[in-house]
């Protein structure tokens, strides 16, 4: 049973404390943007007009524990994935002010394979990771204790737990600079549309080791998806729902194959990854809605397909995901490789499944994975491209908007020029790139971590991006010269 997400609780015994406000009762009520709703203080903590910055403090004992739960992952299975924290303190500053502090709290690596590595603090630097910090880890708490029944409440703005990612794309980029903002502002394009997407920012973070601090320059800060993301967009009655991460571990997430292996609940220290993992409900949930989705979608062609998909899926806004899967061009997405993407079924009476993005690092051109030789610019509206070979494209994409019906094939291009017309424009990219800029340029270069930083800037190839994708979307045919 999912909870309702609780407004902060403010207990200087439990380690927290506010600057601002230290009664939680004195919180302003809920409110609703873009559909999304919850605490100003919540939008305010993702707002792209105010100047974020996130202190880390830790114990080098402490990150030193993290290392050994790694490698001992690395040692028992070639990987550094692991779920458990170490104790940390967390300090947000807003605008150069500090807004609130919150002691104990849980921080561990996040990511795959390929973005998890020790952290190697040496006094003077360490390595640059991707981190996730949680608000309500109650450690060494007894499990029957108030004070164990408070700290599992605690939260930060109605977040339980923050994920903190450095631009680690932007090194393998064929690029000199990277405007920073790809992912922040990828969650905004697919919000901007209708599709439930998480929050994010760019943030400037320091980790203090024993006093002593690293500045990791500018990161990301996302909202991640789990039960109080969903409680924020969806309705009461909607939203103790089975959601699914969906991820190409153990097999594709191509909605194809229903082996009971591939539906479970993630356990880094036994080594299970499953592509669809239970995310909500997991004592309960063992996903049989979605194996008797995909079992029965796969059996319908045409309009009988067209009229199973309108009751079970959000079929209007599946399409929108689908058209911005296009435009936004992230070669590691359901699209193109059938991972990084949530489903969610609703708990209404009548159930329908929404499409929800996730991993949005990559896009816009800007991209360290580059399948087609041409950051996707070469792919058409229509083609059955794939970052890993055509055979691989998930049969609801061949069945729905890839096939020759026309209902499907008619909203995909209504949807594709829609968002041309009100939301994919390149200036609008500009525009929040240079808000950007003003707040965080001069943090890029104070990055004392073991990585490189790239300068702050928009390539060239920003631009010629938006003009290409446009021009293929109206023409159904590449630019036969440049496009500027």
């Amino acid at each position: 049973m999912m909870k309702r997400f609780l407004i902060l609780a403010v207990m200087v015994s439990m380690g927290l404390s506010a600057c601002q406000q230290a009664n939680p009762n004195d919180q302003p009520g809920r409110l609703t943007q873009n559909k999304v709703t919850a605490t100003q203080d919540f939008f305010d903590f993702f707002d792209d007009d105010i100047y974020h910055e996130i202190v880390i403090e830790v114990k080098a004992t402490q990150l030193n524990l993290l290392d050994q739960y790694m490698q001992t992952s690395y040692d028992r299975y070639g990987h550094y994935r692991i779920s458990k924290y170490v104790k940390a303190n967390f300090v947000y500053r807003e605008n150069g002010k500090e807004k609130i502090r919150i002691n104990e709290i849980g921080l561990r690596t996040h990511g795959n394979i390929y973005s998890r590595y020790l952290i190697q603090y040496d006094s003077s630097t360490m390595n640059t990771l991707h981190w996730r910090l949680s608000f309500d880890e109650p450690f060494d708490l007894e499990e029957s204790t108030k004070a164990y029944e408070i700290r599992k409440k605690r939260n930060l703005y109605g977040l339980e737990n923050l994920v903190l990612k450095w631009n680690m794309i932007s090194v393998g980029t064929i690029y000199d600079t990277d405007p920073y903002i790809i992912e922040s502002y990828g969650y905004q394009l697919y919000e901007q549309v209708g599709i439930p997407s998480s929050k994010a920012s760019l943030v400037h973070v320091i980790f203090s080791i024993d006093g002593n601090e690293i500045d990791q320059g500018v990161m990301t800060m996302i909202e991640p998806v789990d039960d109080e993301f969903i409680q924020k967009r969806f309705s009461e009655a909607k939203d103790n729902g089975n959601l699914y991460k969906a991820l190409w571990q153990m097999a594709p997430a191509d909605l194809n194959t229903i082996q009971p292996s591939y539906f479970g609940i993630k356990n880094e220290e036994k080594n299970y990854f499953p592509a669809y993992d239970i995310k909500t409900n997991e004592d309960k949930n063992r996903g049989e809605d979605l194996k008797l989705f995909i079992k029965t979608y796969k059996t319908k062609r045409g309009s009988e397909l067209y009229d199973y998909l309108n009751k079970t899926v959000e079929l209007d806004k599946y399409m929108r995901f689908s058209a911005m899967n296009y435009l936004f061009g992230n070669p590691d997405d359901f699209r193109y490789n059938n991972n990084n993407y949530y489903l969610y079924f609703d708990s209404s009476a009548q159930p329908k499944l929404s499409f929800i993005p996730t991993d949005l690092d990559k896009g816009l051109g800007i991209v360290d994975w580059d399948p087609d030789g041409s950051q996707l610019k070469n792919i058409l509206p229509y083609d059955n491209f794939t970052s890993t070979g055509q055979n691989n494209l998930s049969p609801l994409i061949k069945y729905t908007f890839l096939s020759t019906t026309p209902v499907f094939k008619n909203a995909y291009q209504k949807a594709l020029e829609s968002l041309l017309d009100e939301i994919f424009t390149y200036e609008d990219f500009v525009e929040a790139y240079e808000k950007a800029y003003q707040l965080y340029a001069q943090d890029i270069s104070k990055m004392e971590t073991r990585s490189l930083s790239k300068p702050m800037g928009i390539p060239l190839g920003v631009a010629e991006y938006y003009c290409i994708q446009a021009y293929k979307v109206i023409n159904l045919k590449q630019p036969t010269s440049a496009c500027n």
